[in-house]
């Protein structure tokens, strides 16, 4: 089972009024997990996502790298030194994705658990559209992924902790 990362457009910025339809495809499930092709790709697999500034870091580094090796001069298979930035593409790629995406303005909602994305996408959409039929019919995108918090929360009881009631001294 994989971990999905569900983020929602931010539909304030857009001009028309959104529909639930055009909503829901910009809805971003970003997966959790160590990028394979990047130890051999990197500069292909951020290509690939967009990430131009990680792209430039990684081209940096590359550099640093190749200028140390050539000042220093070390004896043995330095050229494994090259692999070091496309391992750290693929340790946090999706963390470069999840950045860039709250960079654009997008909000995370939360995390699904599913073992592909159409599995994902289909117990998210599920999840919300009950939460949905729970909610009044206005245009309100937010999922409810949680308890309410706040005073409105506490009235039925007020008293937080172990004791059953409070008592004034």
């Amino acid at each position: 089972m994989a971990v999905w990362t569900v983020f929602e457009p931010d539909e304030a910025k857009d001009n028309a009024a959104p529909t639930l339809a055009r909503w829901a495809e910009r809805v971003v499930f970003v997966r959790e997990k160590f990028s394979w092709s990047s130890i051999l790709f990197a500069p292909l697999v951020l290509l690939r996502h967009r990430l131009w500034l990680a792209l430039l870091g990684y081209i940096v580094l590359q550099g640093v790298i190749g200028v140390a090796i050539a000042a220093l001069e070390p004896a043995g298979p330095v050229d494994l030194l090259h692999l070091l930035p496309n391992l750290l593409v693929a340790l946090t790629l999706s963390d470069l994705r999840r950045a860039k995406l709250r960079w654009r303005g997008y909000e995370e909602l939360g995390a699904v658990v599913a073992p592909d994305a159409e599995s994902a996408e289909r117990r998210f959409f599920e999840g919300w559209l009950a939460g949905a039929a729970a909610r009044p019919r206005e245009m309100s995108f937010a999922a409810p992924l949680q308890a309410p918090v706040g005073p409105a929360s506490l009235a039925p009881n007020p008293v937080l902790g172990l004791f059953p009631e409070a008592r004034g001294r």
